[in-house]
């Protein structure tokens, strides 16, 4: 079996692995199951701004949003997360369908986010607040608000129980543009493999995964507090990636971390 299926969704008992630059090391996932096996689109609606909210500009002031998810021209917005939907009463965040509980810590939302029109510029922030895309070792700050460090139209990330996400989006064009927001998404129920062996063989692509870098540049402490709440770990935040010919480290130091586990 292909490890995606047709939506670029990870399919049930392949491999996940989530590579963090910030610490040269990843999070190595096997997808028990699909939650939502069938029903992966999600057509959310409009940006979930309101009219009059206050959005910044291209030329270093402020505006207004001219309606309900909609961008003036040369503007972008703050960070954004999307609160529910009618008949979401019972998600964990009333503001964020996508925040996890810690208590979650066998589950990960695989999200991908197709904004249209898709001129539309998006970032992600991880913890909300932190823009993590950096330019030249760090020197540059980049993003939605920048001459870089974002896409258009599309993003992919997976959502970290405990951790709240910052998405961003910019219009950098003269019109004024309504937003409209489409999910296809994976709700996995997860584990993290047990056998040190079957991780050195994933991180150094012997064994296939699904690899998605998650634009963590600095351990923000709110990252670090969820890792060890969910998952039990500590520094180096993940499974290290080793050469081939460091293979005996990578063995012992990945025993230690599988050993302090929580899922």
């Amino acid at each position: 079996m292909s490890v995606v299926d047709k939506l670029g969704l990870v399919n049930e008992n392949q491999y996940l692995a989530l590579y963090m630059p910030a610490t040269g090391s990843a999070l190595v996932f096997r997808v028990v199951s699909r939650v939502n096996k069938g029903f992966e689109v999600f057509d959310y609606g409009l940006l979930p701004i309101s009219a009059g909210a206050s959005l910044s500009t291209y030329a270093g002031t402020t505006t207004s949003a001219p309606a309900a998810g909609t961008l003036a021209p040369y503007s972008y917005t703050g960070d954004i997360q999307f609160p529910p939907v009618a008949g979401f009463d019972n998600v964990f965040d009333k503001s964020d369908i996508w925040h996890l509980s810690v208590d979650n810590r066998d589950r990960l939302f695989h999200v991908k986010v197709f904004v249209h029109p898709p001129i539309i510029r998006v970032d992600v922030r991880i913890p909300t607040g932190v823009t993590q895309t950096k330019f030249q070792a760090g020197r540059v700050v980049v993003g939605v608000g920048s001459a870089t460090g974002f896409s258009r139209g599309f993003i992919e990330t997976v959502h970290i129980p405990g951790i709240i996400y910052g998405y961003r989006f910019g219009n950098d064009t003269n019109l004024s543009l309504p937003v409209y927001i489409r999910f296809v998404y994976g709700e996995y129920i997860v584990e993290i493999p047990k056998n040190p062996e079957l991780i050195f063989s994933i991180l150094t692509r012997r064994a296939p995964s699904y690899w998605l870098t998650l634009p963590i540049t600095v351990m923000d402490p709110g990252i670090q507090s969820a890792f060890r709440d969910v998952y039990g770990l500590s520094e180096p935040w993940g499974f290290k990636l080793y050469r081939e010919d460091e293979k005996d480290r990578a063995i012992r130091e990945y025993t230690n971390i599988i050993k302090g586990l929580k899922v």
